[in-house]
């Protein structure tokens, strides 16, 4: 799946609705798991228990998707990454000199470390060097994608609260940027993460009026559904 070429922003935004929608769906299903195990135990129903089943296995084949495609992404990006930024040059020195040959420090490896470490899922590392490549670089054509890595990190580690804030300061900063509409996503499904569900319709209605054809709308509609379905 587009391995072994350049990832282009469309190809991320699509795999990121992608992955986002799984992990949409996922959620409804084990919902509906937990609704059936509790009518099971009230009617002690073989074919309940049987769609009980059913369900949990295309959980694990979903959960496995996502694993795969979230891997994808990674190897998508440091594509990327490696395409714009090849890796950067060494200072050379004298041979016998006993100086020891050091990075030198620039756009290309502070950016890289932070996708680096963004991969390997060492967030606060990841977050300090794309701070430091804004503070930098605060010009670069990189610079969105530093600033939406950063409300990333917090996704990533559960952090909602401070993700949203992250991703509404990129929205702010960046406002034609490709990845605005996966931004307002990413709000929503952090707000319905803490439980602040009114608040994550609002976001998600919002994405969808202002991006109604891309694939974030898409999974933006499917969890308004769900959230419709709660009492």
């Amino acid at each position: 799946m587009l391995l072994g070429c350049v990832a282009t922003n469309e190809e991320v935004r699509g795999l990121y609705a992608r992955q986002a929608r799984l992990e949409a769906r996922t959620e409804q299903m084990s919902q509906d798991v937990e609704a059936l195990k509790t009518q099971a135990q009230d009617s002690n129903g073989k074919e309940i228990n049987a769609q009980i089943t059913q369900l949990e296995k295309q959980i694990k084949s979903m959960q496995q998707s996502y694993s795969e495609l979230r891997e994808n992404v990674d190897e998508l990006m440091k594509s990327e990454t490696t395409s714009v930024y090849p890796p950067p040059s060494r200072s050379v020195t004298p041979q016998g000199s006993g100086t020891t040959t050091t990075i030198i420090e620039s756009e290309t490896s502070v950016y890289s470390e932070g996708y680096s470490n963004l991969s390997q899922g060492k967030y606060k590392d990841a977050r300090e060097q794309f701070e430091l490549f804004i503070s930098k670089y605060p010009n670069s054509s990189k610079a969105p994608d530093a600033q939406y890595w950063i409300a990333e990190t917090y996704y990533r580690e559960g952090n909602f609260e401070e993700a949203i804030l992250e991703f509404q300061g990129f929205i702010e900063a960046y406002p034609r940027d490709s990845k605005v509409p996966l931004a307002y996503l990413k709000q929503g499904l952090s707000l319905i993460n803490i439980g602040r569900k009114e608040e994550a319709k609002i976001f998600l209605q919002t994405l969808i009026d202002k991006y109604p054809q891309s694939e974030e709308a898409k999974v933006a509609q499917e969890k308004l559904k769900g959230l419709a379905g709660k009492r």
